[in-house]
């Protein structure tokens, strides 16, 4: 069995396993099929009814063809609307199915570097199905192939019986050869559109820039014409190979297609010389080799290949995911005693420079551990090592002395309650953005952990309160400033610490707040931080100088640990940053925050 076939009866079976209107589809498409057989053959008596008429005489044998061939028209007109209504049906069980699969794959490797990695993003495309060319193209194409195939064929024994097997073998042959070469140009077009994925996700990447969040700046800055630019460029690269595959294939195509008529022509034309036919096998053998002639369906061929290859491509991402995971997978752990990194070194692939060089970082047990820096220390690629995201590229982060995130990584990111910089902002009600969708939130901690971070002036102050959804464009919803949304990231993780987090870690908390905002912000911090390992890092000294102890990090290393005032006794880096800080507050006896 070829190796298509057998892609063929898994896609079959996993089609099937959508949903029971594959069977339908395909039960459609074999009666269409025979039917339109049938019409070619009834064509045939009724001529030949008629041509009895024409002599004087209306025999009673016409009327049993007539009436046949009517009802033939009816269901062959209805039936294009049963396999319609089967297909779509089809597509729509399908599509969940498919999704489902490229996300189980995507999300079984709880890090995200295999996110970033060109292969899996490539596979990705092709699983998902580029320029429509995905599963469903598999079940769009089927119903038209079965009909053209069992059409030829059918057409084919009706040539072979009522006139010639010679003719109908070269006929049905050089049908067949166009229907290969029709699929083989189509194949090798989508091909080239396949290859040019990176130019493709470069443009939708530029236009999508211009109309998210980049908007604003881009047209402050008179940057629209330079996108613009830039997206033609891409569009052009990734369209310039296949046009270039357009014009070299429109001569062949028309060289094959003449042929194919030349034969067709020839056929039709022997079949008129014959003597041998009465009328009606001369209009059935007629019919048949038109009919045969039409049944080459290349674009069906085509998208049924493309079809198989996505599905291949769904089959064949877990082992892409697994090929870009980090080697080092960090035994779930209860967040109660020791959070150590170990001699920890990472970098964002193999080419880059090393982030963290030798990394050797202690977190107090339930207490407060801070991490101050400049920008591009590394403080969040911390975060995403000890968050199990990434993983080092050498060393260990161990709790108790076990690797944290083996054998169970997304257990150990149960125990973790984070906010991180880039927070997710979702398109939800106010009480889900807290609770992360959990589907019987306890609506006494949301008001506990609402007034713990003055989310519940927020909610107090929305139209639905609690049920209040967070987009301006949803009925009834309202959008937050960045300092509010800073606050509902702030009450997600005092609320997935009161349901059972261990480690709480916060990654500048207080980045978009004003002064005020943050001064209330350290006023919470350790009614938020009590009875938990925590550990916050932040740009502003004012929030991390309470920490039980403070490290700081620089050109990806931990170069001092202490309390506040132990390291400002050294005078060390942390007392020059400090002290830089300070004078922002100090300076004409007022802040300039």
């Amino acid at each position: 069995m070829s190796a298509s076939l057998r892609s063929l009866l898994r896609l079959c079976a996993f089609t099937l396993r959508s949903g029971p209107f594959i069977a339908y589809l395909i039960a459609f498409a074999v009666l269409t099929a025979l039917l339109g057989t049938g019409l070619t053959i009834l064509i045939g008596r009724v001529v030949a009814g008629v041509a009895d008429v024409s002599i004087g005489s209306v025999p009673e044998s016409l009327w049993w063809p007539v009436g046949l061939l009517c009802l033939t028209i009816l269901f062959r007109n209805l039936l294009p609307i049963a396999l319609d209504l089967a297909r779509r049906r089809c597509i729509y069980d399908l599509e969940p199915v498919v999704h489902r699969s490229i996300h189980d794959a995507l999300m079984s490797e709880p890090g995200i570097g295999h996110l970033e990695s060109a292969a899996v993003q490539d596979g990705v495309d092709r699983a998902r199905g580029i320029g429509g060319f995905g599963v469903r193209a598999f079940v769009d194409a089927l119903g038209s192939l079965i009909i053209a195939r069992l059409s030829a064929v059918s057409s084919a024994l009706v040539v072979g019986i009522w006139f010639s097997w010679p003719v109908a073998v070269v006929v049905l042959a050089t049908t067949w050869f166009v229907e290969w070469y029709s699929a083989a140009q189509l194949r090798a077009e989508s091909d080239q559109w396949a290859d040019q994925t990176e130019e493709q996700r470069k443009a939708a990447y530029v236009f999508e820039l211009g109309m998210g969040r980049a908007a604003k700046e881009i047209r402050i800055f008179g940057l629209g014409p330079w996108f613009v630019d830039r997206y033609l460029t891409s569009w052009h690269n990734a369209m310039r190979p296949l046009w270039q595959e357009r014009r070299r294939a429109a001569l062949r195509t028309f060289a094959v297609y003449g042929v194919h008529l030349a034969v067709l022509i020839g056929a039709v034309i022997m079949v008129g010389w014959t003597d041998e036919l009465p009328v009606a096998e001369v209009t059935t053998v007629v019919v048949a080799l038109l009919g045969l002639g039409a049944a080459a369906d290349g674009h069906s061929a085509s998208r049924m290949r493309r079809g198989i290859e996505a599905f291949r491509a769904i089959e064949e991402l877990p082992r892409l995911v697994e090929t870009a995971r980090s080697t080092i997978t960090p035994e779930a752990a209860r967040v109660e005693g020791v959070v150590r990194f170990e001699n920890v070194w990472f970098r964002y692939g193999d080419e880059s420079d090393w982030v963290l060089r030798g990394v050797d970082l202690e977190l107090v047990p339930n207490g407060s551990t801070a991490l101050v820096g400049v920008n591009g220390a590394g403080k969040s690629t911390i975060v995403k090592l000890m968050t199990g995201v990434y993983s080092p590229s050498r060393g260990r982060i161990l709790v108790d002395g076990a690797e944290a995130t083996k054998p169970d990584p997304m257990a150990w990111q149960r125990r973790i309650a984070a906010v991180a910089q880039d927070f997710v902002r979702l398109p939800v009600t106010l009480a889900q953005n807290v609770t992360m969708a959990e589907d019987a939130p306890d609506t006494r901690l949301l008001t506990e952990v609402a007034a713990l971070t003055g989310l519940d002036v927020i909610v107090a102050a929305s139209p639905r309160g609690w049920e209040t959804v967070l987009d301006r464009s949803m009925p009834g919803g309202m959008e937050l400033s960045g300092g509010q949304w800073q606050r509902v990231a702030l009450a997600r993780a005092a609320y997935a610490a009161r349901i059972g987090a261990d480690l709480l870690i916060l990654d500048e908390p207080a980045s978009a707040l004003d002064v005020r905002g943050e001064a209330d912000l350290i006023e919470r911090y350790l009614d938020l931080t009590a009875g938990h390992t925590s550990f916050v890092i932040s740009h502003r000294f004012s929030v991390v100088r309470g920490a039980d102890r403070i490290c700081v990090l620089d050109d990806g290393a931990i170069v001092e640990t202490g309390t506040h005032e132990q390291l400002l006794d050294r005078r060390g880096r942390y007392a020059a940053m400090f002290a830089t800080q300070a004078k922002r507050y100090t300076m004409d006896g007022g802040s300039r925050d």
